[in-house]
């Protein structure tokens, strides 16, 4: 009867392993999401302006949450093949990672706090959302000149760098899209005068990956678009800077039940071994 109790808790802990082993890489997956988001958009260039160091701590987030997944892995190979090698591994390095989640995870919600303090407040909230500002209107400009470049009418386009060009051919071109590559796919022969502006959006493609900025804002004309994108902004670094904080959070969990499991088989099986003599 004993004998069938302990190999039912042993079972029930396996499958309580591999359920925590999976639950861990969701919250990886979670936070190289997030990790991903800021590290190959615009967004990560504004945040600078707050916080210098983001743009390396979010390619070491992307690394990291990698490692938290591909051991995940391991950890789940490990309890199905009752490789006690690997357990072992396994919960010194949910340790390290729990450790190092604790600082990723407060330093997320003191983001949180500090850009959800800001939206309470009129702008400038303080000194470093100016700096922000400054950050955004920069990206912001440079994601309009990607916009103007591909999907902006072509008859705006022509108005305001071609006007010569416009009063002459704009009945050809109403209610076109595709902005200036448009223009210079199929008209660059034609007309010279494009040239200058087909080269600007040559340079404008280094920049493809700040359209993000006008994917989560509205797109709008004036001298200040940060003060008109501003809760939309906020909103979203609060949002993702909140999905980071629960990633962190399942991750944490996630390596204490873990390590606690791991141990727990571990000794389990020395005690069969012992058993066994």
């Amino acid at each position: 009867m004993i004998g069938c109790l302990n190999a039912l808790a042993k079972c029930v802990t396996l499958l309580l392993l591999i359920s925590i082993s999976v639950f861990l890489a969701l919250g990886g997956s979670l936070i190289l999401y997030v990790a991903v988001f800021f590290h190959h958009s615009g967004w990560v260039k504004v945040i600078q302006a707050y916080w210098s160091p983001i743009n390396g701590i979010t390619m070491a987030l992307i690394c990291v949450a990698g490692v938290v997944m591909g051991m995940a892995v391991l950890g789940t190979v490990a309890a199905l093949c009752r490789w006690r090698a690997g357990l072992y591994y396994y919960s010194i390095f949910v340790v390290l990672v729990m450790l190092l989640f604790i600082i990723v995870g407060v330093c997320s919600f003191l983001l949180w706090s500090k850009f959800s303090g800001w939206k309470n407040d009129t702008y400038p909230a303080s000194r470093r959302e100016a700096d922000v500002k400054a950050g955004f209107d920069e990206v912001y400009c440079y994601a309009q000149g990607v916009y103007i470049c591909n999907e902006g009418l072509v008859s705006d386009v022509l108005s305001m760098f071609v006007s010569a060009l416009h009063s002459i051919v704009s009945s050809q071109f109403e209610n076109v899209t595709g902005g200036v590559n448009a223009l210079c796919n199929d008209w660059l022969n034609d007309h010279e005068e494009l040239i200058d502006v087909c080269n600007g959006c040559d340079k404008a493609r280094e920049f493809q990956h700040f359209s993000s900025v006008l994917d989560a804002t509205n797109i709008t004309r004036g001298t200040a678009p940060y003060t008109e994108c501003r809760n939309e902004f906020l909103d979203l670094v609060r949002n993702y800077v909140m999905y980071l904080a629960i990633g962190s959070v399942i991750v944490i969990v996630g390596s204490v039940a873990v390590g606690i499991l791991s141990c727990y088989l571990r000794r389990r099986d020395m005690y069969d071994v012992y058993e066994a003599f």
